[in-house]
């Protein structure tokens, strides 16, 4: 684990060398930003078409969406973000993505989709209760891609409900050893 903290500073020092920006935003404890790897499998599990409309809920500082525009250009997609400033922040580096700065249990978008592909705060079941508002705005035949806790209520919820999921390594996220479950429903 110390390892790829070394080597995600290391990565950090080298974006910062090439002179790209870094902008610290203060944001709820509960932000855990997805790795890139992960992003690009949950991307990839979530097999987005053309045409799909995409949503990505508690965006936070937009690493799922940066997945999302770099293996489908183009497509439609919106999110949700309950910090303001950082909902600024992502409407602006992502000015084709509908951004709604609001609490995603409250989000009431019009529309369903076809992709939800999502990270949601774990605190207190809270995942689970986003993970059960995302279905609900899943259309028929779509597909929802999502990081829970990988707890014993997350399991018995949705693991048999899933057509995949997986237990994501220990210190898959930054600064904490919680057990994660990256699970795939299709509705």
């Amino acid at each position: 684990m110390k390892s790829d903290l070394k080597a995600r500073i290391a990565q950090m020092q080298q974006k910062l060398s090439q002179g790209h920006a870094v902008q610290a935003v203060h944001a709820d404890t509960q932000l855990f930003v997805t790795r890139d790897d992960v992003c690009q499998k949950m991307v990839a599990l979530a097999g987005i078409q053309a045409g799909d409309r995409v949503l990505e809920p508690s965006a936070g500082t937009g690493a799922i969406l940066r997945a999302i525009q770099s293996a489908a250009p183009g497509i439609c997609c919106d999110c949700v973000e309950l910090n303001a400033a950082l909902a600024a922040q992502l409407q602006a580096n992502f000015p084709a993505v509908t951004v709604t700065c609001g609490d995603f249990l409250s989000y009431e978008p019009g529309r369903l989709y076809q992709r939800i592909i999502m990270n949601p705060p774990f605190r207190q079941g809270t995942d689970l209760k986003h993970i059960s508002r995302a279905l609900s705005l899943l259309s028929p035949g779509g597909r929802l891609v999502a990081i829970c806790t990988g707890g014993t209520r997350q399991h018995r919820a949705l693991v048999p409900r899933a057509t995949h999921y997986e237990e994501l390594p220990r210190g898959t996220f930054s600064y904490t050893d919680v057990a994660s479950l990256l699970v795939c429903i299709d509705a």
